[in-house]
């Protein structure tokens, strides 16, 4: 300790015995909070500073005063205060803190009150060092009756005796040095309006008196004058946020385990806070689960009582209405007895009044309603009590207790409206006549949970005989509620209820019907919640697979990839996210306009949240790994789990190995190659007939010249010759030469014997042909340029060149009937190999099925082939036909095809099940320019091939799925690949989530990949 703190200590030790005397009794007498008027306790009061949660205080002028009875009103975004950052400043504070019943006041006072009697941290003492906390409800009357009182003599009558002897005028110099903080607390508990009054106006002129001191007065919203206010600043005490809440929990239930093991090692602390962390989440997870228990936790008082019923009961009353029972009790008798108020009535009677009160409130559907109808509804009641109750009288009390409060100045309301639906239920419960006003209202949600809180203690039956006759959705939706809540139904009603749910499951049900009990199953859902930081209600729970299967029949849906039980409570598992928006938009159809409440998807952010993401996935069944949420994200994963629409690189390889393998699109491709070369021949070899059959007309054009030169003949032959050498050039393509190099071995592996057949035809006889005719066009072409020097008017010779002519035209007719015949060969069996009844007549259009229906050019002469025929090179070296292929073909097709696009074994690609896919292949498609055939068509195609994903969820047969993946990957070859900043814009990117996503699906299928996405709604 240094020289300055020992000073600093002995200073403070120094003060007057009385003094430190004093401030060691406000401690003392303040270190427990108060637990007297709690309906159910145990043997254990915590310390304040154990469970204290300092509430927020909010500037607020006093006629601004929220009117929500809890204090809930907008004005949150407002600076929010400590009571510590506004006391024991340089300048004095004088404050009227104002906030319904049990929102915390009295226990706030408690807090500054000990605060201020400890010396800081080093031992210095503040400078408003000894507290004042006086209760006025207790000193009312010595002011009313003796209105000069002074302040020193006020506190000198509460102190007695406590702290000792007081020194003569002790408190007097005290408060004139301005070494006090004045506490006063409750200026609503006076009795009368007029001894409010008075005592304002005493506070006023202490106020006045001792400038230098701090002063706090409490009050209930409407119970300040306007005179006292004028000399304060107004704080609104705000409720309790979630995260106060769950302070509050932890610090009682952390209290309440050290008092119950007395814990003292480092190891025994640690087990301590385990299970006082348990117990705390059980009763929060409990909380979230419930929102009128939740609604009623943030006002401090309730949530008290709350954590008090659920630790020593070990769990919360069997009912919400036991447990409504006890608060009601608490606030009409306990909590007034534990500060000595005098009591009006009997809490009996004050329940049965207010009981009347609130059932008419329900009949006017009000939530609050001004003093003189209040009064009205009170007086029949009131004539049981002597004269001196009035209704004026009796709203006055009952608004103190924190039931029944005034919202703002002449209306009063329940403090929540659960309160109300429980009185009005109690009232029915009393006045057994009044049952049928609850069935008359079935299908009124107005009265929905006072009916089930009726039920709860009553025979239900009268009630669910009316829901069953009025068969709508809110009154279905109450039948089986009451019969879940209630303990007495009659049997025949209950096999009612059983039959009007088994109906809509049965073969040959109304969709009506099954929209009706939809409807149901959906508000039942909604109904457990969990509640975010914002207010948000998140279903606890996913969506039944029972509601999910009455969606699909509605609308015709693919089921869900997972299969379910119904009637077992399990979820709707391996929803697709374009059915999970479907769901959504279909529900809201039906409950919207019969219930008026609508849902959506949960958002990513809401299921991150702690208070939302721990209870949920304590719930979710293990099927559910993975949730659809209402943002770009996608999928909610809970934690631990993979992506299950990711899948690695290598996956999408093995695909495509397996479909080289068990396909037959190799062949396919790779015949149309070699097949699109021979079309390409025999429509060169038709140019040069018709250009022969020009040429013969040159001919005769120039017999009739008398010797001049016909230009066109020339042209003519030269073009015949120039043809010839483009069908030659045609002969020895990369798909005719490749296959024919290709090693026999290869050829057998990969199915190829038809290419390779056509192959060798093109490359020996057909193209042995089209030189010899190109020989004797070259010849004919050369006879025919002596026509051009300056002697041929006198010797040229027209015979010679006819007859080079004809020699010409039988070679020509060899070739093309050889090119017309190889295709049509019996032997190769083309249509066999296309999967197509018949070839003819051959066209370069003809649409090939196994390559989704794409024209064989584009298959010929597109990237498909293109990366086909180098692996045959790669794999066919040249060498004896019997040695081992140095390399599987089936797997240099993949890998070639996934190099292109770009893709590695590592990569992690994901699979769309959201959006459909051909929606994104439309936008590329789209993007591009029209004049590229080749993408345009093959995106055309590949479009319509992806559709039934979308529409069935299945996977296509095997032929189809390879051509699907096939198609996509060698499209993305080459293709653009921008900063992926909108959506579609990175080409390369989608394709290859279209073969990713055909993966999954065979995946899913076969049961190789989990389906575990499933859906948790949110309400709008």
């Amino acid at each position: 300790m240094t020289a300055r703190t020992w000073r600093q200590v002995v200073r403070a030790s120094a003060i007057p015995g009385y003094g430190l005397r004093y401030r060691r009794w406000v401690l003392d007498s303040l270190r427990y909070i108060d637990v007297q008027d709690l309906a159910t306790g145990g043997d254990h009061i915590p310390e304040l500073g154990d469970v204290y949660v300092d509430v927020a205080l909010v500037s607020r002028a006093q006629q601004q005063a929220p009117d929500d009875p809890l204090g809930r009103a907008a004005g949150d975004a407002s600076a929010r205060y400590s009571i510590s950052e506004l006391l024991d400043r340089p300048s004095r504070a004088v404050l009227a803190i104002v906030g319904p019943p049990g929102s915390g006041k009295s226990t706030l006072l408690a807090h500054a009150a000990r605060r201020g009697a400890k010396p800081a941290l080093g031992g210095r003492l503040g400078r408003r060092r000894f507290p004042v906390l006086l209760a006025l409800r207790e000193h009312a009357g010595s002011v009313v009756a003796d209105p000069a009182v002074s302040l020193p003599d006020v506190v000198r009558a509460a102190v007695g005796g406590v702290a000792g002897k007081e020194p003569g005028g002790w408190w007097e110099r005290q408060l004139r040095r301005g070494r006090c903080l004045v506490l006063l607390d409750g200026l609503d508990e006076v009795a009368s309006a007029e001894d409010r009054r008075a005592v304002a106006s005493w506070i006023e002129r202490q106020v006045e008196a001792y400038p230098g001191d701090d002063f706090v007065v409490t009050s209930r919203s409407f119970g300040l004058p306007d005179p006292l206010t004028a000399h304060a600043d107004v704080l609104v005490v705000r409720p309790f946020t979630a995260e106060q809440v769950q302070l509050f929990l932890d610090r009682w239930y952390l209290a309440a385990e050290r008092h119950a093991t007395g814990a003292s090692g480092r190891t025994a602390r640690r087990a301590v806070r385990m299970r006082a962390q348990e117990s705390a989440a059980r009763l929060t997870a409990l909380l979230r689960e419930n929102p009128a228990l939740l609604d009623l936790a943030v006002n401090p008082l309730l949530l008290t009582m709350i954590a008090t019923a659920h630790r020593y009961r070990g769990a919360l009353p069997d009912s919400r209405a036991d447990l409504y029972g006890e608060i009601c009790q608490v606030l009409l008798s306990r909590r007034g007895q534990a500060k000595g108020l005098p009591e009006l009535l009997s809490w009996p009677a004050k329940q049965m009044m207010l009981a009347a009160l609130a059932y008419q409130m329900m009949l006017d559907h009000v939530t609050n309603l001004p003093a003189d109808r209040a009064t009205e509804v009170l007086k029949p009641q009131l004539e049981r009590f002597p004269s001196s109750v009035t209704g004026e009288v009796f709203l006055d009390d009952i608004a103190r207790n924190g039931l029944l409060v005034e919202v703002t100045a002449g209306r009063y309301a329940f403090t929540h409206l659960t309160f109300q639906e429980y009185l009005a239920a109690r009232h029915v419960r009393a006045n057994p006549d009044l049952v049928e006003t609850l069935a008359d209202n079935v299908s009124d949600p107005w009265w929905h949970e006072a009916t089930l809180l009726y039920a709860a203690t009553a025979d239900a039956s009268p009630i669910v005989r009316a829901c069953l006759d009025s068969g709508t959705i809110p009154a279905l939706t109450l039948a089986f509620d009451c019969d879940e809540a209630s303990t007495e139904i009659d049997p025949d009603l209950r096999q009612r209820l059983d039959s009007e749910r088994g109906q809509a499951y049965e073969p040959g049900s109304s969709r009506a019907h099954r929209r009706l009990i939809a409807g149901v199953q959906a508000a039942r859902h909604v109904r457990r919640t969990l509640t975010t930081a914002t207010g948000t209600r998140i279903c606890a729970r996913p969506v039944p697979a029972d509601l999910y299967w009455l969606f699909v029949q509605d609308t015709g849906a693919p089921a869900p990839d997972s299969p379910s039980v119904l009637g077992t409570g399990q979820p709707a598992v391996g929803v697709w996210g374009s059915e999970a928006d479907a769901f959504v938009a279909w529900l809201n159809s039906i409950t919207a306009t019969a219930t008026g409440s609508e849902v959506r998807l949960a958002r990513h952010d809401e299921l991150d949240e702690e208070a939302i993401a721990g209870p949920l996935t304590r719930q979710l069944p293990a099927p559910v790994t993975s949730l659809w949420t209402q943002d770009e994200r996608g999928l909610w994963l809970r934690p631990g789990q993979p992506h299950p629409h990711e899948l690695a690189g290598g996956a999408i390889r093995q695909a495509l190995a397996a479909d080289a393998r068990n396909t037959a699109i190799l062949p396919q491709v790779l015949t149309a190659a070699v097949l699109d070369v021979a079309l390409r021949i025999i429509r060169d070899l038709d140019d040069v007939r018709a250009l022969s059959g020009a040429l013969a007309g040159d001919f005769t054009a120039r017999a009739n010249s008398e010797g001049e030169v016909v230009d066109l003949m020339h042209a003519h032959a030269h073009a015949i010759v120039l043809t010839y050498a483009h069908a030659l050039r045609l002969a020895r393509a990369d798909a005719v030469t490749r296959t024919g190099a290709a090693d026999p071995d290869l050829i057998r592996t990969i199915g190829l014997t038809p290419a390779r057949a056509l192959a060798d035809a093109i490359a020996g006889e057909l193209a042995g042909a089209i030189a010899l005719a190109r020989a004797s066009a070259v010849e004919l072409a050369d006879t025919i340029d002596l026509d051009l020097s300056i002697l041929s008017a006198f010797d040229f010779d027209l015979g010679r060149v006819r007859e080079l002519a004809r020699v010409h035209a039988t070679s020509l007719d060899r070739a093309y009937a050889l090119a017309r015949g190889i295709p049509r060969a019996a032997d190769l069996d083309l249509a066999s190999v296309f999967g197509l009844p018949s070839v003819h007549p051959l066209d370069p259009a003809l649409p090939l099925p196994g390559v989704l229906g794409l024209p064989l050019r584009w298959v010929a002469g597109g990237p498909l082939a293109g990366t086909l025929l180098p692996v045959l090179a790669v794999s066919s070296p040249p060498g004896a036909s019997d040695r081992p292929l140095p390399a599987d073909p089936h797997e240099a097709f993949a890998l070639a095809l996934c190099s292109g696009a770009g893709i590695q074994d590592t990569m992690r690609l994901r699979a769309a099940l959201r959006g459909p896919l051909g929606d994104a292949i439309r936008e590329l498609a789209a993007a591009g320019p029209d004049s590229d055939w080749d993408r345009v068509t093959g995106l055309g195609r590949l479009t319509d091939g992806c559709a039934p994903l979308s529409s069935t969820h299945r996977p296509p047969d095997p032929q189809e799925a390879a051509a699907l993946r096939a198609v996509a990957l060698a499209l993305a070859d080459g293709a653009p690949v921008s900063g992926g900043t909108a959506r579609g814009t990175d080409a390369a990117g989608v394709l290859r989530t279209v073969a990713a996503t055909v993966t999954l699906i065979e995946k899913r299928e076969k049961g190789e990949a989990t389906a575990g996405e499933s859906i948790v709604l949110a309400l709008v």
